[in-house]
């Protein structure tokens, strides 16, 4: 089970993930995250700190939530990942397509820029 709690400030979207994202939660996460983006909130944070597990189809979802971001000119960062979902990150490759903040603080800074 993965659970989203939404907080906002401002423009920017915080959305705190709290379970595993993998083949049974992630579809779930990703309907719920890009109707959030097409809703028109294309500054968003997505806080990992309480994700427990991130599999091959959260990194599908992190791909396809960018690219539609990216398309409407607004900004994603990941932020408060543990190290071994940073390394997952860097492994697959995908570490350049995302921008990481230490924390929800920093989060909130980068989607300002």
């Amino acid at each position: 089970m993965i659970e989203l709690h939404e907080s906002h400030s401002g423009d920017a979207t915080t959305v705190a993930l709290t379970g595993k994202l993998d083949a049974a939660t992630t579809p779930a996460a990703e309907v719920r995250l890009l109707a959030l983006v097409r809703e028109g909130k294309k500054f968003l944070s997505l806080d990992f700190s309480g994700v427990t597990y991130l599999a091959s189809s959260g990194l599908r979802m992190l791909l396809i939530l960018t690219r539609e971001i990216n398309s409407l000119e607004g900004r994603l960062v990941l932020c408060n990942l543990d190290q071994t979902m940073r390394d997952t990150l860097e492994v697959t490759g995908f570490l350049p397509f995302f921008r990481l903040a230490a924390s929800t603080e920093e989060a909130l800074e980068l989607l300002g820029e």
